[in-house]
């Protein structure tokens, strides 16, 4: 065989090396980080090196019995820090779905998992959310036993909308001479949906179309006018599921139907960035805005969803029909309530869709006989007034920080201004929608 043959040859056992070479250093390298040590066991550890070595090199067995006791003392740390926990957490929020203002609690259970070591660690909770700040509650966990569970649990005050995730649980470990220190987290976490402030309105949004017998003529599951599908709950009656559907994709689908003798209300939170401007206001004005209690200081578009679900729970109170349309796309139409509410909690003003776009998507789609719109901004008439082919009955609402409240009308549509939620309910109930 040639020169090159057994280089070619040689080739692969050489990788094969390099790469269990390279194995064997990342284990170690984690090794090493699963017990990181602190600066008293690093100095301790050097100190434990510089002892032996002088007790060997000039013969004193007393310096190399202190380094030994020192090194021993590095090793016992190391090994107690790295013997990890075996836990398991049970987490639950209840409620999982509050307004701004209300308190949930977070229940937790730790089950000590292992068979011979006692648990005995600081355990820190954390929970926050995208625009939320993230906070930690210290857990008591002393002297877990093999085999038993602690139970501790904490509340959560629902400062403003959003969505806040609670966990993982993060344990950490430190040795009783304070050498090293190791930290882990252990379980899932748990979703809290806040939901926007509710203000009470007195009047709902009526469109054109009315009940023949009254204005909340009721169907059970609607008229004959097909309107969607979802998916089955336990009360739904056979004779409206889907089977076709159904078995093309695995679960039961019902048939919902749209009662067409009751008003439909469509919400269009007009979500995107240019619609929500942070304009500068006087002192005055924001000392008067930091009275109210509804919505945060320079912060039109947590009013705007205030106002959104306010309208909504209107409607349902009224057994309406209602669809929430925002112009990042997220439709909610004919679900529950908690649907709407989840989706505003989401709710960020950054949609890339221009107002044309969103317009048409609108007018094309029809999602009611009364539109409000909703904007950070002066309203857009000439759009409006587009729309008002599609919808009998529009409405608009214009919140913006400082913006005095009226209701007028402005091209001919219904005008509500406000800056807060508060105040939006004022003029709503003082007859804005019946301009």
């Amino acid at each position: 065989m040639s020169e090159s043959g057994q280089a070619a040859g040689a080739g692969p056992g050489e990788a094969e090396k390099s790469i269990l070479a390279g194995q064997r250093l990342e284990r170690l390298t984690n090794l090493a980080l699963a017990v990181p040590i602190t600066s008293r066991g690093a100095a301790l550890a050097v100190a434990a090196a510089g002892l032996l070595a002088a007790g060997w090199i000039w013969g004193y067995p007393e310096l190399a019995a202190l380094g030994a006791a020192a090194a021993l003392a590095c090793l016992a740390a190391g090994s107690v820090i790295a013997a990890k926990p075996r836990l398991e957490v049970e987490r639950s929020v209840v409620p999982d779905r509050i307004s701004v203002g209300d308190d949930a609690t977070v229940q937790l259970n730790v089950r000590n998992a292992g068979r011979w070591r006692s648990v005995n660690a600081r355990a820190v909770d954390a929970y926050g959310g995208p625009g939320l700040e993230t906070r930690r509650v210290a857990v008591p966990l002393a002297r877990l036993r093999p085999g038993k569970s602690a139970g501790a649990s904490y509340a959560i005050r629902a400062e403003r909308r959003g969505v806040v995730d609670a966990g993982p649980l993060g344990i950490g470990k430190r040795d009783l001479l304070g050498l090293a220190a190791t930290a882990g987290n252990f379980g899932g976490t748990a979703r809290l949906w806040i939901h926007p402030r509710l203000h009470q309105l007195g009047r709902t949004p009526d469109g054109l179309a009315r009940s023949l017998e009254g204005t909340a003529d009721k169907v059970e599951q609607g008229s004959l006018t097909f309107h969607a599908l979802r998916e089955y709950v336990i009360g739904d009656e056979l004779r409206h599921v889907h089977w076709r559907t159904s078995a093309r994709i695995g679960k039961l689908m019902v048939k919902e139907h749209l009662d067409t003798s009751l008003p439909t209300v469509a919400i269009a939170i007009d979500d995107r960035a240019e619609s929500w401007p942070t304009a500068p206001v006087s002192q005055a004005a924001l000392a008067k805005l930091a009275s109210h209690q509804s919505t945060a200081p320079g912060d039109p578009f947590e009013a705007a969803c205030e106002a959104a679900y306010s309208i909504l729970t209107a409607c349902f109170r009224a057994e309406y029909h209602a669809a929430l349309v925002p112009a990042s796309g997220a439709v909610v139409s004919g679900a529950g309530r908690d649907s709407y509410g989840d989706l505003l909690a989401e709710l960020t003003p950054d949609a890339p869709e221009s107002l044309g776009a969103y317009v048409s998507r609108l007018t094309a789609a029809r999602y009611g006989d009364t539109l409000v719109w909703i904007t950070g901004v002066e309203p857009p008439t000439d759009r409006l007034a587009v729309l008002k082919r599609a919808y009998p009955t529009v409405i608009a609402v214009h919140l913006a920080l400082g913006l005095p409240a009226s209701a007028s009308l402005a091209g001919g549509v219904p005008t509500i201004r406000a800056a807060d939620g508060e105040q939006f309910a004022a003029a709503w109930n003082n007859g804005g929608t019946r301009l």
